[in-house]
């Protein structure tokens, strides 16, 4: 899920976006489907905000999410929830250089995610253009502003920085220790 989830339908747009001059971007969107101009658009406009990473930031929290969910079913030991996350974070701070810079894209990410429940063109373009949120989402932004909006908030006194400690790969996991 870390590199093969929903951010990775975006992901070469957001690359050429950071790489290509605007006209070879304003070339590489002409003659696209009209849903395909949806997501160039989308692209476009959120690029700036999350970088070439574009919103892997959505599919690194899920795999987060779903490592807790693994320990609390017992289905993960800590140690192994704990090495997994760290293969997100070396991930997370790769692309992104703060924890805004972060949430910035998860919200994003999360956005494109919720879109896919759109069956037509015109639903898709509103919702990725208006930046329209279903309840959860909506309620996510709230407490967002509580956490982040100024420097003495919760998310800006955080540290972004490298692991200075490694964990080890447990046994267990050994098999995928390529991650």
């Amino acid at each position: 899920m870390t590199d093969d989830g929903h951010a990775n339908d975006l992901a070469g747009l957001y690359l050429t976006w950071h790489r290509s001059s605007p006209e070879e971007w304003k070339a590489l969107i002409a003659g696209g489907s009209e849903r395909g101009l949806i997501y160039t658009q989308f692209v476009a406009q959120t690029a700036m905000c999350c970088g070439e990473g574009g919103i892997k930031a959505w599919d690194y929290v899920r795999m987060g999410f779903l490592s807790r969910v693994g320990v609390l079913n017992k289905w993960l030991t800590e140690d192994e929830s704990l090495w997994l996350q760290s293969r997100v974070y070396i991930r997370a701070h790769h692309y992104y250089h703060s924890w805004m810079h972060y949430f910035s894209a998860y919200s994003l990410g999360r956005l494109y995610w919720q879109s896919s429940q759109c069956e037509d063109n015109a639903s898709l373009r509103e919702a990725l253009t208006l930046y329209k949120y279903d309840s959860a989402g909506s309620r996510m932004f709230e407490s967002r502003a509580e956490l982040a909006a100024g420097s003495d908030r919760f998310y800006a006194t955080l540290p972004w920085q490298p692991l200075t400690v490694q964990p080890e790969c447990p046994v267990t996991l050994k098999d995928v220790s390529d991650l």
